[in-house]
């Protein structure tokens, strides 16, 4: 079993704890009880990968989480209200109104 890292966000732990055992690493939470009690550096919520042989994996992972691929895309134009939104919304988030497909 190995440390993957300590944070002082105990909910934000589940979440990577989460995210990795969807993917199939086993993962073991510490602390996060303590830590939310008591919110210091010596009570830190820590991760741990339990199989040894899943670490390297584990890391990999935690790294694409810090440091996502920039997605962004073109902004684009709704056809009905003509608000300006980004490109990862499908729908306009003013009116509903769906993205045309571009061509």
């Amino acid at each position: 079993m190995k440390q993957l890292m300590t944070l002082p966000d105990s909910a934000e732990l589940g979440l990577l704890k989460n995210m990795l055992q969807k993917a199939g690493i086993r993962c073991l939470e510490i602390n996060e009880q303590v830590a939310q009690t008591f919110p210091t550096a010596l009570f830190q919520a820590e991760l741990w990968v339990e199989n040894d042989t899943d670490y390297q994996a584990a890391v990999a992972m935690l790294e694409k989480w810090k440091h996502p691929a920039n997605l962004a895309g073109p902004v684009w134009i709704c056809p009905q209200c003509r608000e300006k939104l980004e490109s990862q919304f499908g729908r306009c988030w003013k009116c509903g109104s769906k993205r045309a497909d571009p061509e």
